[in-house]
């Protein structure tokens, strides 16, 4: 079998590939060049389908949320919390403290409204 094969190859090697003549060529390219060139196929998904599953989709989703809101129990009650912050308030807010609070609110007030007083008197000048 390999005997075969070995010559089998050699005789492929020692032939030469045939080729067409250059005019065939040409005239299959000048052929194919006047067929029309096929249009990609579009499918068109009608909008009503396309509203139809959404529709669906909504009517399922608002039907899980009715379902859980009719299945629930609707009481709530305020935890009663008990803190007592007097001493905290009374060492924290100390009168220095709210002193000291109010001047850094006052300036930063002054700066927001020199900034929006600079910026009107930017456009006036435009």
């Amino acid at each position: 079998m390999e005997l075969k094969d070995e010559e089998l190859t050699r005789l492929l090697k020692g032939m030469e590939m045939e080729e067409p003549s250059m005019s065939f060529t040409r005239n299959v390219m000048e052929q194919i060049k006047l067929e029309k060139q096929p249009v990609a196929l579009k499918t068109r998904v009608d909008n009503r389908i396309i509203y139809g599953i959404a529709a669906i989709f909504g009517a399922f989703i608002a039907g899980v949320f009715i379902y859980a809101i009719a299945n629930s129990t609707a009481t709530y009650e305020l935890p009663k919390l008990k803190i007592d912050l007097t001493g905290a308030v009374d060492k924290t807010l100390t009168p220095g403290f709210l002193t000291a609070f109010l001047f850094i609110d006052v300036v930063i007030a002054l700066i927001y409204f020199d900034s929006i007083l600079r910026r009107k008197k930017g456009k006036s000048l435009q």
